[in-house]
Order: C-alpha cells, then sequence, then structure tokens
C-alpha cells in the first residue's frame, strides 16, 4: 500500500497484492488498486516466464481506469480492456526479445473538458489492436543505470479487419544508452560508491490514419512532465504543432494540441548516490508535428536544468528545475524563464 500525488490527477493512494512465485514455478499474479479525488483504478495481470517450459513468456491483463485530469483541462475518462502479449527470445541474444499482443479497449467520455467534446463526436469508442515489440536491453543498476543501454521499436496496427472504430497504425522507438564516468568510495564492505554517468535519450514517433476518439491518448502532446512526452522548462499543451502557444501559465489542452508525430532527446550529467537516489544536470530537445511528413529534427524546442530522484516509502519522487529557452510572452517575444516540475507515483 502508499500514496501517489500528480499535478494532473491529484493525491490518491494504492493497494496491491503481489505473488511472484505462484505454485513454486515463478508464475507472477498481481492486482492493484488505485483510487483517490481523481482516480479510481483497478488491473489484474497473470505472467507466466516459462510457457509449459519453454522460453516463451506468456502475460495476461485486465483493468478499469477512470481518471479525472484538471490539467490543461481535459476532463474524465473511463478505459476498460484486456491485453494478451507472448514473448519470444531471440536466438544467441539472451538482451533481446520480441513481444506480440492483441489487446481491446473500449473508452467513455464525461460531459466536460476536451474529453466532453471528444465524447459527442466519438460517443463509446472501441479499438482492437495487434502490436508487435522488439526490445534490447543491457542496462544495469537499475533503477537508475549507470551503464549500458536499450533499444525498443514498437509498432500497433489498429481497426482496418481487426475491427473497432478507429483505424491506424502507431510507430514508436526509445534509444537509451549509458556511459561510466567513474566512481567514488564503495571500497569498504557493504557500502555503495557514487557512480558518475554520462545519459543519452533519444525518442520518436509517428501516427498514420484516423486515430478517431483516441486521439487524446494515442497521438503525441509535448510539455511538462504530467502528460504525453516530457519536455521539461514547459507548461503542459504548450507546444503544439503549430509552434509554442503565446503568453504564460497553464495551458488547457484542444484538438490542435496533438500530433501525429513528435521527437524528444535528452543528455545528462548523473551523480548516483545509491539505488534510491539521483541526481543529474541535463538537456532537453523536441517538437511535435501535425504530420509524419512534416518531421524536422532542425526545429526544436529547448530546455535545461537540474533534478533529483529519489525512492520513497510513497513510490518515485522527482522534483526538476528546468529553463525554457523558447518560451514567448502574449506578444510573440522570446520570455525564456525557469520552471518547477513535481512528480510523485509510478511514473518514471
Amino acid at each position: 500500500f502508499g500514496a501517489s500525488a500528480g499535478q494532473g490527477t491529484g493525491l490518491g493512494g494504492f493497494l496491491g497484492l503481489d505473488q511472484p512465485n505462484m505454485f513454486g514455478q515463478c508464475k507472477r499474479v498481481s492486482a492493484q488498486f488505485q483510487y483517490g479525488a481523481y482516480i479510481n483504478d483497478f488491473n489484474v495481470s497473470y505472467t507466466d516466464p516459462t510457457v509449459r517450459q519453454s522460453r516463451i513468456s506468456a502475460t495476461t491483463t485486465a483493468y478499469r481506469s477512470q481518471a479525472r485530469y484538471r490539467i490543461g483541462n481535459l476532463g474524465r475518462s473511463t478505459r476498460t480492456g484486456g491485453s494478451l502479449q507472448l514473448g519470444f527470445p531471440v536466438p544467441q541474444d539472451p538482451f533481446t526479445r520480441i513481444y506480440a499482443s492483441y489487446g481491446v479497449e473500449g473508452v467513455k467520455y464525461g460531459s466536460s473538458g476536451l474529453f466532453g467534446e471528444v465524447e459527442q463526436l466519438y460517443p463509446n469508442s472501441i479499438r482492437s489492436t495487434l502490436g508487435l515489440t522488439a526490445t534490447h536491453d543491457t542496462r544495469i543498476d537499475l533503477p537508475f543505470a549507470t551503464a549500458g543501454g536499450m533499444q525498443t521499436l514498437s509498432a500497433q496496427f489498429n481497426g482496418g479487419p481487426l475491427g473497432g472504430n478507429a483505424n491506424f497504425q502507431r510507430y514508436t522507438t526509445e534509444l537509451r544508452s549509458y556511459a561510466p564516468l567513474g566512481q567514488l568510495g564503495g571500497k569498504n564492505p557493504g557500502s555503495q560508491p557514487v557512480k558518475f554517468v554520462l545519459g543519452l535519450t533519444g525518442r520518436a514517433g509517428a501516427v498514420f490514419g484516423n486515430t478517431g476518439g483516441f486521439f487524446t491518448s494515442q497521438e503525441f502532446a509535448l510539455g511538462g512532465v504530467q502528460y504525453g512526452e516530457q519536455l521539461r522548462g514547459y507548461d503542459e499543451f504548450s507546444i503544439t504543432p503549430e509552434g509554442y502557444k503565446l503568453g504564460t501559465g497553464t495551458s488547457n489542452a484542444t484538438r490542435e494540441s496533438f500530433g501525429s508525430a513528435f521527437f524528444t532527446t535528452t543528455a545528462e550529467l548523473g551523480m548516483r548516490v545509491n539505488q534510491m537516489f539521483y541526481m543529474d544536470a541535463f538537456y532537453d530537445a523536441g517538437n511535435i508535428w501535425r504530420r509524419p511528413q512534416d518531421f524536422n529534427p532542425t526545429r526544436l524546442f529547448r530546455g535545461a536544468g537540474v533534478g533529483v530522484s529519489v525512492v520513497s516509502p510513497l513510490g518515485p519522487l522527482g522534483l526538476d528545475w528546468a529553463y525554457g529557452f523558447d518560451r514567448r510572452d502574449v506578444n510573440g517575444r522570446l520570455a525564456p524563464k525557469w520552471q518547477l516540475h513535481f512528480k510523485l507515483g509510478q511514473i518514471f
């Protein structure tokens, strides 16, 4: 049990049960219930890492998630669905796996905010999804990696012969690389060294087709840390395919806030004090575009700052203080400024 909080979903708590060795065969069953003023979630999953004593893994999940987002005046949504995922090893490569999945999800939106507008246009949205993912992961010292890397490529196919009232394809990729720079201490028995690391991260995605009533979750939004793709130094939904929203303060989400392509990159110089505490200096850059063919990596919004992350009894806690270089005032003039970002819960 524990608690979580976020600018978008408010204060809440969770109750969970996890059995990682069901039947004494490393099969895993977990159930979690999250609740609060703005969130009410329930999910249950079962994982078999060695189906019929093979190297094929399987995970089945069912969920019901209800959230009311204050941030960006999004409103309330209720998502209900389930999925089945199979994982396959790659011969001669213990660090790489390929996953195939199938899932069904239905969404019911509330009557206020942006979600209220979506509900009027797309009542009772349902999608059926076939997914393929390839992952190569050699990171060590998680959750704050100090060496190795990860490369992931995912493809999702929605609608068409699969059914549902949305018809689109969604592709995303993420590349992470960590290089150790040195360490201090850790020579005495039982002590941990302070490790210094240089990290590079790149993320990109594109959507082709008609997302229908799922554009708020399947297309891309940029800015802040609470919703969509992260870009520190800016408010949520302040960066759109048409550029930066002029003015200051929190930006409300609209249909125009979402794009069909995005790219973000982060460079960080980190200090891993131990498994529970991490500090870093970072530089972010990114943008979103209306269509994938509009992709232009030479026009990116930039932010830089410092951050601290702690694995606390309440869950991961993060604070980032970032400077947005490309913010503008109501008159369109450059007006860079600092912004504090706060995260608490299972969100990084």
